[in-house]
């Protein structure tokens, strides 16, 4: 199905996996590790030669939240009320925050959702 005709009832029910390595800070928070040159083989051998072969991304504690969530079991649905409850108020509104963050992360290939190529329409 194109990403243009996805309809709100399964953007919601959509389960998004990760795409990029990444590591956990004290705190909770996360490192993504974007690769530099590319994912390929000679972009492997070539990162591998670098100092620094990855682009770091810092997320802070809602970005964390969400791409902890992100493990291709749990439908984005559930992940906006469990920040509803985590963040309370200040998360308001949680289902159109959720939905711009995942459409970005989606467009920057950062994660992937069986339903979708890249941009979705909740």
């Amino acid at each position: 199905m194109s990403s243009s005709a996805m309809t709100p009832e399964r953007f919601w029910k959509a389960k998004p996996r990760r795409a990029l390595e990444w590591r956990e800070l004290a705190g909770g928070q996360c490192v993504l590790l974007r690769p530099k040159i590319g994912r390929g083989l000679v972009g492997r051998w070539l990162a591998s030669r670098l100092v620094g072969p990855h682009y770091r991304i810092r997320l802070d504690e809602i970005g964390a939240f969400v791409w902890k969530s992100c493990d291709d079991k749990t439908p984005l649905l559930v992940t906006a009320d469990k920040m509803r409850t985590r963040f309370g108020s200040d998360i308001k509104p949680a289902e159109r925050r959720l939905a711009q963050f995942i459409r970005k992360m989606l467009r920057s290939k950062i994660i992937e959702l069986d339903e979708a190529d890249d941009a979705i329409q909740p």
